[in-house]
C-alpha cells in the first residue's frame, strides 16, 4: 500500500478508534511522563469520533483528574470560530486562479474523474486551495463513515475543562497550522487532493488491524511507505517531526516549572523514534505506559 503524507495524517485521525480506545493487549494509549516525583500524562488523541468510544477507561479519566493543566494541540472554543474566517481567507482560497487551471494536466484529468464518479459538487470548490480540498473531501468521507468532530478525543476533554474551569494550554495557534498548510507548494498540494480522492476502505482497514494488533512496527512502515517520494518526506517532516520538536519543548518547560499536564495530541505525533514519547525519554524524562 502506497500511502502519501496527507491520507497517513487522516488515516491516523481514525486509527485509535476502537472501543474504549483499548488494543487487542490491553493497552490504552495513555503514557505517566514523570521527573522528580511529579507525574503527568501524555494521551495519544483522534479528532473524530463516534458514541460508541464513550466513556473512555477509568485510567484515562483517573489521569485526566489528578493533573491541574489540560495542553492541547489547540483550543478553539465556539465564540473564535469568527476569529477563523481571516485565516481561511488568506490560507484556504485563491480566488484569483481557479483550482482547475492550478492542476497539471494529469491532475486534473484525475479530479474531473472523480468528481464525476463520486456526484461530488466540484463546480463549487474552485476557489479552494488544494489542500483545504483535500482536507474537506475526507472529512466528509470520514463523516460518511460515522465519525464526527465533536466526538473527537480533544474535543472530549476541552469541554470537559471548559465546564470545570480547568486551565487549559495551546500548542500551537489555528494561524501556525493554517500557515504550514498553506505553504506546501502545488505540487504536494495537488498530490494531498488526488490522494484523499483515491483513499479507500481497504487503507482504513490495514491500519485498524496493525493498531488492533498493537503493531507500531507495522502502523510506521505503512506511514512511510511513500514518503521517498518528492515533496513527501518534506511534508512528513513539517507536519511531525518539526511540530513535534516544538509540542516536546513546550511539554517540557511546563513539567520543568512543576505544572502536573494531562497533554492530549493526535496519535501520529507519538509514535516512532521522532514521536513525542522518544523526544521526552532523550530529555532525562522517565515515561511509562499505563496498564
Amino acid at each position: 500500500m502506497s500511502l502519501s503524507i496527507f491520507r497517513c495524517l487522516i488515516i491516523t485521525i481514525l486509527l485509535l478508534t476502537t472501543n474504549h480506545l483499548f488494543a487487542d493487549n490491553g493497552q490504552p494509549d495513555l503514557w505517566q511522563v514523570e521527573q522528580n516525583g511529579n507525574a503527568s500524562y501524555l494521551f495519544g488523541s483522534i479528532h473524530l469520533g463516534s458514541n460508541d468510544m464513550y466513556p473512555l477507561s477509568d485510567a484515562i479519566y483517573k489521569a485526566y483528574s489528578n493533573t491541574e493543566h489540560l495542553m492541547v494541540e489547540i483550543d478553539l472554543k465556539p465564540e473564535d470560530e469568527a476569529k477563523m474566517l481571516p485565516l481561511i481567507q488568506k490560507y484556504a482560497f485563491n480566488p484569483t486562479v481557479p483550482l482547475e487551471k492550478r492542476l497539471s494536466p494529469e491532475g486534473l484529468a484525475l479530479y474531473q474523474q472523480a468528481c464525476q464518479k463520486q456526484s461530488l459538487p466540484c463546480q463549487q470548490f474552485s476557489t479552494y486551495q488544494a489542500w483545504f480540498l483535500s482536507m474537506q473531501l475526507s472529512l466528509m468521507s470520514m463523516q460518511k463513515l460515522g465519525y464526527k468532530n465533536e466526538l473527537g478525543i480533544d474535543k472530549h476533554f476541552l469541554t470537559k475543562a471548559h465546564q470545570s474551569k480547568k486551565n487549559v494550554i495551546s500548542l500551537e495557534s489555528a494561524q501556525s497550522q493554517f500557515k504550514l498548510l498553506g505553504s506546501f507548494d502545488q505540487q504536494q498540494q495537488e498530490s494531498m487532493l488526488l490522494q484523499s480522492l483515491q483513499a479507500t476502505k481497504e487503507d482504513f482497514v490495514q491500519l485498524f488491524d496493525a493498531w488492533k494488533a498493537g503493531d507500531d512496527d507495522a502502523m510506521l512502515t505503512m506511514f512511510q511507505a511513500d514518503f521517498e517520494q518528492s515533496g513527501a518526506k518534506a511534508m512528513y517532516t513539517a507536519l511531525f517531526d518539526d511540530r513535534n520538536i516544538n509540542m516536546t519543548k513546550q511539554i517540557s518547560n511546563n513539567i520543568k516549572a512543576n505544572k502536573s499536564l494531562f497533554v492530549v495530541v493526535g496519535a501520529g505525533h507519538i509514535i516512532g523514534e521522532n514521536g513525542i514519547v522518544e523526544l521526552l525519554r532523550k530529555e532525562g524524562f522517565k515515561l511509562v505506559q499505563i496498564q
